[in-house]
Order: C-alpha cells, then sequence, then structure tokens
C-alpha cells in the first residue's frame, strides 16, 4: 500500500510538472480599432508568445521566447527567414522587470470587464513618464501560473509583488497602455492548462541576425507601401512597430 501511495504521489508530481499552458489575448486602438491577437504557449518554464497584426503595409507576424535556461534574453524569431535575433531583457524598456520599489500602484477601485470581477489599478515606474492600467481578476482559475508566463505584459515577478503589497491579485485581463499619442488595449480571451511540444521554444536550425523581429511581410514590398502612405499613416505604422519591437536603453 505504501509503495502503491508513493508512486501515485511520484505520478501526480510529474505530471503537475509537465503540465503546460496556453492563453491568447486580443489588440485594439482607438484609433486603429482591432490590431490583432497575441497566443501564449508555456511549458516547463519556458514560454512562447505569437504577436499576429495586421497594418497598412500587410499582416505581421511575431514570435518571442524567453527561455528557462537563459531567462535575460528573448529571442526574436522570423519564421519565414529561419532567422533570430536576441534582445536583453534587463536593457529593453518594454520587457524588464524592474525593482519592486519602482513600480509606483494606484488602485481604482473594483470593476467588471470582459465577464470578470476585477481590480483597476494604474502602474507608473519611476524611470518613465508612460502609465499602464491594468484590470486584474482572481477569476481566472489557477491564474497565478498564467501570469507567471513571461511576454511583453506578463511575467514581471516584481511587478506582481507590488500589485499584492497593494492588496491586488489576479490575471491582467486588460492592460491599456500609451505612448508617442498612441494607445493600445489588450484583452483576455481565454486560457487553458495543456502540454506544449518542445520544438515551439527551440531556435535549433535558425541563423542569428541581427533583424529578425519582423516576419511574414516582403520588405521590398513594405517599403513602397510605405512611400504611399500619408504623414498620419507612416507615423502611425513606425509607433505600432515600436511597440511591438524589443528595444533597449
Amino acid at each position: 500500500m505504501k509503495f502503491t501511495t508513493l508512486l501515485l504521489a511520484v505520478l501526480l508530481s510529474y505530471g503537475a510538472f509537465a503540465q503546460g499552458f496556453y492563453f491568447e489575448m486580443k489588440m485594439s486602438s482607438s484609433k486603429q480599432g482591432d490590431m490583432g491577437n497575441m497566443k501564449v504557449f508555456s511549458q516547463d518554464g519556458n514560454t512562447r508568445s505569437e504577436i499576429h497584426m495586421g497594418t497598412p503595409m500587410g499582416a505581421i507576424d511575431m514570435v518571442a521566447l524567453n527561455l528557462k535556461s537563459t531567462p535575460n534574453l528573448v529571442y526574436m524569431v522570423n519564421e519565414k527567414d529561419k532567422t533570430y535575433s536576441e534582445t536583453d531583457a534587463t536593457k529593453s524598456s518594454q520587457w524588464k522587470d524592474n525593482s519592486q520599489d519602482e513600480y509606483e500602484i494606484t488602485v481604482l477601485g473594483k470593476e467588471k470587464v470582459n465577464g470578470y470581477n476585477s481590480t483597476h489599478v494604474k502602474v507608473k515606474r519611476k524611470d518613465s513618464k508612460i502609465e499602464e492600467e491594468m484590470w486584474t481578476s482572481t477569476e481566472i482559475p489557477d491564474y497565478g501560473s498564467f501570469e507567471m508566463a513571461k511576454t511583453k505584459f506578463t511575467g514581471r515577478v516584481n511587478l506582481i509583488k507590488a500589485l499584492k503589497e497593494k492588496g491586488v491579485e489576479g490575471f491582467p485581463i486588460r492592460i491599456k497602455t500609451a505612448a508617442g499619442g498612441n494607445d493600445m488595449q489588450i484583452d483576455f480571451v481565454k486560457a487553458e492548462k495543456r502540454s506544449n511540444p518542445s520544438s515551439l521554444f527551440s531556435i535549433s536550425g535558425y541563423t542569428k541576425s541581427a533583424n529578425a523581429a519582423i516576419g511574414g511581410i516582403d520588405m521590398k514590398e513594405a517599403m513602397q507601401k510605405m512611400q504611399n502612405m500619408t504623414p498620419e499613416e507612416r507615423k502611425a505604422f513606425i509607433e505600432q512597430m515600436k511597440q511591438q519591437t524589443p528595444q533597449n536603453h
């Protein structure tokens, strides 16, 4: 009996360790409407985020990998050209996690968003003029697992600690941010536990390149389209790319 109990415990613990998950969010802005979506796959401490966006130059697909073996690096993968580039997450304004005391959290109240009861907060980093609004909910089953996935919008451990210090917990079901006069809204769509293949988190067979961030678009054709854009369209597109492409500062 003791052996059976021990074996069952081992099998259950292995299943918990091997379990991965998936969640999806949609992106929009007040100026452009629907912008696309982000799909996130996680397994054994590795995270893959896929962003699909519609732009005046056509559809753009971007893949970012954050691997357990190299936690401070973000790999931007171009699946079309089989190339990747590296970004130091500790130096990127879009990816780094500031120290806990650098986050200024203002609790704005309780609201129901996307069908979930949530807490509305304003988040500001002391080293930045950009403010974010977040709506977090504990009604997402096992939200603690999902919030640890390292993407541009989730997985910042010190931010999570700063929120908890203010009594705020849960997975972000809506995020609003603004930069350069353009706003972006990210809304939770769904989340589920599932196993993901290791191939999703590998850059084996890919070549390192300095310009691998943008995939799925013919750059020669894109440059021609940019020439035909109005100044406003060109500015909006450039800002859109800045928001989605890792930058070191």
